[in-house]
């Protein structure tokens, strides 16, 4: 996965915006499922290539948050600081 797989995930991105605006602007139908079609497949299959880093910082701040919740409730429960 490099440069490319992304640029190429990007592009068809934004040929769905496209694809809506154009709908939104034309009253075309068929320009809307070809966006909606679009959509999903990016959604489906470029989320993993372009918000990997994203997803990264995402899960390690909901594990540290998982943590101090946990301590949280220990102490709650011990009634202790």
């Amino acid at each position: 996965m490099g440069k490319s797989e992304k640029i190429k995930w990007q592009l068809l991105l934004f040929l769905a915006i496209g694809c809506y605006l154009l709908a939104l602007v034309t009253q075309q139908y068929l320009f809307n499922v070809v966006a909606i079609g679009l959509a999903v497949c990016v959604y489906k299959y470029g989320n993993p290539v372009l918000f990997k880093e994203y997803d990264e910082r995402k899960k390690k701040q909901d594990e540290e948050a998982s943590k101090i919740r946990a301590a949280v409730q220990t102490i709650i429960r011990n009634k202790t600081l």
